[in-house]
């Protein structure tokens, strides 16, 4: 297996031919390569795998990158060289083995999604051309997983006329009695003159090695679709090795017994199933393609994979249009309605994706367009209610402004980048906050100072997930994983940023009755605009709060209205 990986500069002469002709991407004696995903070319008889550039680790000190904080990319593009001449371990091999499968398997379900779409909204950035047939002759050839999945698979569904008779053959005569046998072998007692045996002897005589080894095939394809999601239907009525017993053959037990079978076959169909069986456990591939032609799938911008990945887990698909697609042009990556930081209604939750190298901070315009996604989804529900009042909530409009204050409800808004965990678990989501605003973990965009409920205030958090993790579950068969893994990651952005505004601010609520509300916010409006919000709770008793800051800049002010306004104060927390 060759492995590349996405942008990083390549000497020329190091990657000159592995995707087909001289260099497509050659430029100035660097190599760049803008895709992802796979490519098989029969000019060097091998796969050549392009990963995401999310497995590169970058330092910002030195601007260098490596993988696994180690390696030149440059020095491992042979990754069963490398392990040879044991620069990677057998983790490192297998981790990056088991990460290009995975991959793929990522990118067939973005094309899945992406064909699904009106073709108006198809993404363009797909090419791929059918895998060719692939047939196992005994040549030896460097290869990964994938292949063997795919000819599995391939397999399983060319072939389902060969099972068919493998079976019947194999229950052929099974309940047949073999009476010589019986009489010579067993005792019969005698009734009405007539001999009953108890004990029959049927033709069965040996363990019936076709059965066997269709046995162990069904199990690898029942294996496959539980450990990576493929689409695989099983029509198979044996008892399946699965559990304890399967981990077994996957850690030597597999291959061990093919071995001690492997002369039981003679047919070419038999024989070909074997060595496909064989290759799976062995995790070497022993192929050759059929044609010279090459083939491939790979995407040419694996942002928009990894935004429709995040997209799938955390996002709604119910979203008005003009929330998602701005009418400034900006398109928002995530948006949800979720539970209001403030108070009992729904919010809309912003995220953008932000697909860099490991440890690479957001820059550039990226702050500003995510606090001006903000803004348009203020507005357009702002000019939903002004345009059409309580009707505004079926057009999805949800409440921004609180009339009796003129204050406005927090608007939470993140990025979400991805890393790789550092012991290469997919289990694990990993999600914690990166800590990259200047050593703080949020950025804030403000007009004023100490006034929390301005429209203008705008909070931005950044977080980091396992892309592993978000890599298995957008794969998974299971959609109730990701229905819990997305209650779950909405809670815990809430709760984050619930979190952060308590430490930021001291909340109060007034203890003042419904009836004065009014006149008390119309007399001290001009001091507390900004700094109040009035709902709701959940038992409809309405409640007027007050947000002062703690920032150094906003003590003495807050100091100076906790003082004026003491006595009809009581201690608030976000919850």
């Amino acid at each position: 297996m060759k492995l590349l990986i996405e942008e990083f500069p390549y000497p020329a002469d190091k990657v000159r031919g592995l995707l087909g002709g001289e260099s497509p991407y050659e430029n100035d004696g660097t190599c760049r390569i803008k895709n992802v995903g796979y490519f098989y070319n029969p000019s060097i008889n091998d796969c050549v795998f392009i990963l995401p550039k999310v497995i590169l680790d970058y330092n910002d000190e030195d601007e260098k990158c490596t993988v696994f904080n180690k390696f030149k990319p440059e020095n491992i593009i042979d990754v069963d060289q490398a392990f040879r001449n044991e620069q990677l371990s057998t983790e490192q091999k297998d981790f990056i083995y088991n990460l290009s499968t995975w991959i793929y398997r990522a990118i067939a379900e973005f094309v899945r999604i992406n064909e699904a779409l009106p073709e108006k909204q198809r993404s363009k950035i797909v090419y791929k051309k059918y895998f060719s047939n692939i047939s196992l002759n005994g040549q030896n050839t460097d290869g990964t997983l994938i292949d063997i999945i795919l000819s599995l698979i391939k397999f399983a569904n060319e072939n389902r006329d060969f099972f068919m008779f493998i079976i019947k053959n194999i229950h052929r005569g099974y309940n047949k009695i073999n009476w010589n046998k019986t009489i010579a072998t067993k005792t019969a007692f005698v009734h009405n003159g007539l001999p009953h045996y108890l004990e029959l002897v049927n033709r069965k005589k040996h363990v019936n090695f076709d059965e066997e080894l269709l046995i162990i095939f069904y199990s690898i394809l029942n294996y496959i679709r539980e450990k990576f999601g493929f689409p695989i239907n099983l029509q198979f009525n044996y008892e399946l090795i699965s559990g304890v017993k399967f981990e077994s053959y996957l850690a030597g037990v597999g291959k061990a017994r093919l071995l001690q079978i492997k002369y039981k076959y003679f047919s070419d169909k038999a024989l070909q199933l074997w060595n496909l069986c064989y290759c799976f456990f062995a995790m070497v591939e022993q192929m050759a393609a059929k044609s010279g032609e090459a083939e491939y799938l790979f995407v040419s911008d694996f942002d928009r994979v990894f935004e429709t990945m995040i997209d799938s887990l955390i996002s709604d698909n119910n979203i008005p249009n003009a929330l998602k697609n701005q009418k400034d042009g900006k398109i928002v990556d995530h948006i949800y309605p979720y539970e209001s930081l403030i108070s009992p209604t729904d919010i809309y939750h912003l995220g953008d994706s932000k697909y860099y190298k490991i440890g690479a901070s957001v820059h550039g315009t990226a702050f500003y367009k995510q606090y001006t996604y903000a803004r348009n989804v203020i507005h357009y529900n702002l000019d939903l209610f002004r345009r059409l009042g309580k009707e505004a909530f079926y057009k999805g409009a949800l409440p921004y402004l609180d009339t009796l204050t003129d204050g406005y409800n927090v608007t939470p808004n993140f990025f979400l980048s991805a890393e790789i965990d550092p012991e290469y678990k997919y289990e694990e989501p990993g999600i914690h906050v990166h800590k990259a605003f200047n050593g703080k973990n949020y950025a804030v965009s403000k007009h004023f100072d100490n006034r929390l409920f301005d429209r203008d205030t705008l909070w931005l958090t950044h977080y980091d997930i396992n892309f592993l993790y978000v890599l298995a579950l957008f794969v998974s068969p299971y959609q109730s994983v990701r229905d819990e893994f997305k209650e779950d990651i909405r809670l815990r952005f809430r709760e984050h940023f619930i979190g952060l505004l308590n430490g930021m601010y001291e909340f109060y609520k007034f203890n003042i009755s419904t009836d004065e509300m009014d006149d008390f916010v119309t007399n001290n409006f001009r001091e507390l605009i900004g700094k109040i919000f009035h709902f709701k709770d959940y038992d409809d008793n309405e409640i007027l709060i007050m947000a002062l800051g703690k920032e150094d800049d906003e003590k003495e002010e807050s100091k100076c209205i906790y003082e004026k306004y003491r006595d009809k104060l009581e201690k608030f927390t976000l919850s």
